[in-house]
């Protein structure tokens, strides 16, 4: 007697495969993600002084306030003239036994370089000039297309660059280490405070107005607007 033989070459029976359909995005204005964790949750109204908070990290999902776009439009367009008087006006003017020098935002970075501190150079002008202009200059073109009733062009990938932008943005850091060093000269020359340091005091509050405004009301806007790409 003689066993059965298994023949693995032929073709066993399998079923159909299931014919492949793509899935449409469809905006969801009703509903906000958490920036932290990615928790979803259900988009209330907030009344002004009110936030809403992640309920899974704590993280802040937004702020009550009355900010119509056009006003967060008009901070925008404030905080660039801000950041253009910062750096072009000096920031200190400096007079030690009648020799006088006044020093602008870029140009004390190029002295700090030339001193052989490039990492400080590199960290002031992140810090205190690019990511603050990137983040002036996004919301800028954000705004100016939502306040015209029409979503812009990747509009998602700026929006994700200006949450990047805003973790980066230390205007105030750089505000506390210029009074400090104010100070400190003051014990050896006379040190006047200029226009630039004025401009960057206004900036500092300005952004926080910004920032306390947060991004969520934009992402709803421009969901209720049409398809965001």
């Amino acid at each position: 007697m003689t066993e059965p033989v298994l023949d693995v070459t032929a073709a066993a029976p399998y079923a159909a495969a299931a014919p492949r359909t793509r899935a449409a995005l469809v905006a969801r204005p009703d509903l906000v993600v958490c920036n932290e964790c990615d928790a979803v949750h259900e988009r209330i109204d907030l009344r002004r002084g009110t936030v809403a908070r992640c309920r899974r990290c704590d993280a802040l999902l937004g702020r009550g306030h009355v900010m119509p776009v056009q006003s967060l439009l008009a901070f925008a367009f404030a905080a660039l003239l801000l950041i253009v008087i910062g750096n072009s006006a000096p920031i200190v003017t400096l007079d030690l036994r009648g020799v006088i020098s006044q020093a602008t935002l870029p140009r004390a970075i190029l002295y700090t370089w030339q001193s052989g501190q490039p990492l400080v150079a590199l960290l002031t002008a992140a810090t205190a000039l690019v990511f603050p202009l990137c983040f002036t200059l996004l919301r800028l073109y954000v705004l100016m297309s939502l306040v015209r009733g029409r979503v812009p062009r990747g509009f998602v990938p700026a929006m994700r660059a200006l949450n990047f932008v805003t973790r980066w943005s230390m205007v105030e850091v750089f505000m506390m280490g210029t009074l400090v060093a104010v100070v400190r000269c003051a014990s050896l020359t006379s040190a006047t405070p200029g226009i630039g340091l004025f401009a960057y005091a206004a900036l500092t509050m300005l952004l926080t107005s910004i920032l306390a405004a947060g991004t969520h009301s934009l992402w709803k806007m421009g969901s209720e607007l049409g398809p965001t790409r």
